[in-house]
């Protein structure tokens, strides 16, 4: 039939056969192919049923995870055909973290089902290679493994004892912390050898230092099914739709349980599209928007008092000559602590702030080293801060003058960071900056 003839549904009934055709090549056996080629021809759509049929099985399921970097290591069942992994699923089997959130599953994402792509992909390096030409032109050649762990291991003593062990560095990284090794044999290699093992943020640059300098720990916080409970998700400098797939849900999933998700970012991303409201700061004007949040914040009183008193430096009291920290050593003769000062609105005087002052000294014999003060917590033990005012302090040199971070937090945030002054830097309408400082509003007396 010349082609100018061929009407829509023949069209697409050849063009079905020829697909299912190509699909039979991968999916049946030489035996199956051999005995097709003499058998009768069947329907086109019986083709390309069997071929379904036929893909749909396998020998066995066993569990897997996958976990290349990424720490999520996401539980899978694993489908495996004549040896070959030609399917992957999630297994969906999680369990709660507590009784009022969600269960953690579903966990998984599109990298972790087409992990088989990149285990039989041409890029999977499947024994060791030596590069030959100059760096960058891609030239290798395959060696055996003994030539390899021989090099690396010459080349590691030649450093070690020219440099120092300490010169060299084992740069772990999600995938080999995660996949190619247990923490026990990375840790032991470098006290054996006496190598630098770097924390896993290393490799990526991305350690919360704030955090840990402050807490002493780098990941506070709560675990993600903590999101659900929660009246407002602010989701800053974060894109969890595509960087963390298997935990996404629990916003989606909060949100339609009555949290307000917003998401602060310049681009309408995948989190952003799917979230409650959507801020779009210009790029780099993130602390004016968020000063025009605290300025809204302290404007309205929607502030916990309490827990500002006592887990905050909001009380801590400044020098107003050059807004730097009066410390309890510039108050206390003959103490050298550098543990700060707050002003107790009962007793009206200066009092040492609890729980502040890593090196908060005292005691001692006389010429002796003073010693480091015991932890303490922050409770106020009956002190109350008071977080405005203006006071002079009698120090053992001379009268100082002093407010609180509080007062000279606010005070910049009315001169310099107010939502219509923000607008100008951010872009983002006044209005919408105070609604999202307004999301979850708790009035609590002063």
């Amino acid at each position: 039939m010349p082609a100018s003839t061929i009407d829509r549904r023949t069209f697409f009934t050849r063009a079905g056969a020829a697909a299912a055709a190509l699909l039979s090549l991968k999916y049946i056996s030489s035996e199956a192919l051999a005995q097709t080629a003499t058998a009768e021809p069947a329907l086109v759509y019986g083709q390309w049923e069997d071929v379904m049929r036929r893909k749909w099985t396998w020998d066995r399921v066993v569990r897997g995870s996958r976990g290349i970097n990424c720490a999520g290591h996401c539980a899978f069942n694993v489908y495996v055909k004549n040896g070959i992994v030609w399917r992957e699923e999630q297994q969906g089997e999680y369990g709660k973290a507590a009784d009022d959130t969600p269960d953690w599953g579903p966990r998984g994402c599109q990298k972790g089902v087409r992990h088989a792509k990149h285990m039989y992909g041409k890029q999977r390096v499947l024994y060791p290679m030596k590069r030959v030409g100059e760096r960058g032109e891609g030239k290798w050649q395959r060696i055996s493994w003994e030539q390899a762990t021989s090099e690396i291991a010459d080349k590691f003593l030649d450093h070690a004892t020219q440099s120092g062990p300490d010169s060299i560095t084992f740069a772990t990284g999600t995938a080999m912390v995660m996949k190619r090794a247990s923490f026990a044999a990375l840790f032991r290699f470098a006290n054996s050898t006496g190598l630098v093992m770097p924390e896993t943020f290393a490799g990526v640059g991305d350690l919360p230092v704030g955090a840990y300098m402050t807490l002493g720990h780098s990941l506070p916080g709560d675990n993600h099914a903590a999101i659900y409970k929660s009246k407002c998700v602010l989701v800053w400098a974060a894109n969890p739709a595509a960087t963390r797939i298997p935990d996404a849900h629990f916003l989606w999933e909060a949100k339609y349980n009555g949290t307000d998700v917003v998401t602060i970012a310049p681009d309408f991303n995948a989190t952003a599209m799917h979230s409650s409201r959507w801020l779009n700061p210009k790029p780099g004007t993130d602390t004016a928007l968020a000063m025009a949040m605290v300025q809204t914040i302290i404007a309205d009183g929607l502030i916990d008092w309490a827990y500002v008193r006592e887990q905050t430096d909001l009380p801590f009291l400044v020098r107003e000559s050059n807004g730097k920290f009066l410390t309890w050593g510039d108050v206390a003769a003959g103490e050298h602590s550098d543990a700060y000062c707050m002003w107790d609105a009962k007793s009206q005087r200066v009092v040492r702030a609890p729980g502040s002052g890593a090196k908060a000294m005292g005691g001692g014999p006389p010429g002796a080293a003073p010693q480091p003060m015991p932890r303490e917590s922050l409770a106020l033990n009956g002190v109350e801060p008071a977080l405005e005012g203006r006071w002079t302090v009698t120090t053992p040199k001379v009268p100082v003058e002093v407010t609180t971070v509080f007062a000279k937090l606010k005070a910049l945030c009315d001169e310099r960071y107010t939502p219509e002054l923000s607008q100008a830097i951010t872009g983002v309408h006044a209005d919408n900056t105070r609604a999202v400082a307004r999301s979850s509003p708790v009035r609590v007396p002063a």
